[in-house]
């Protein structure tokens, strides 16, 4: 009997640990976003590069920032044609890391959409990970 919760120990960590390494990038945007809805503060920003990455067009920006402020760069990946180089246009960024930006206004920004996989699927993810780590150990 205790071989066969060792095998489900393993089963339940891998499965888990899937989960969770899969939705890591979902976390990473999410967590993005709740820093921008919290922190963030609208401006400018001028784009000043394009290029293709994985098929879709980078288009790279700087934001405009007061004197004496670290410079803030970075980019947004879009499937239609971007305007032209020198285009300015209204983002969201924040203070502590300008390179944390995107563009639209502060109102747009909505991290609902990856806070439940944050929340559920990753979270189920890593209990499952625990728990499998924990039948493992115990009927191993």
């Amino acid at each position: 009997m205790g071989q066969f919760f060792y095998v489900v120990g393993a089963c339940l960590a891998i499965v888990g640990g899937f989960f969770a390494l899969v939705t890591t990038g979902n976390v990473l945007t999410f967590l993005r976003l709740r820093a921008l809805e919290r922190r963030g503060v609208e401006g400018e920003a001028v784009s000043y590069a394009h290029d293709v990455m994985n098929g879709k067009i980078r288009v790279h920006y700087r934001v405009s920032l007061p004197e004496g402020e670290r410079q803030g760069d970075f980019y947004e990946l879009q499937v239609q044609e971007p305007a032209p180089v020198g285009t300015v246009v209204p983002v969201v960024y924040d203070r502590k890391r300008p390179s944390r930006a995107k563009t639209g206004a502060l109102e747009d920004i909505d991290s609902s959409s990856e806070g439940w996989i944050a929340k559920y699927v990753t979270g189920g993810g890593l209990a499952l990970l625990a728990l499998g780590i924990v039948l493992g150990n115990l009927f191993s």
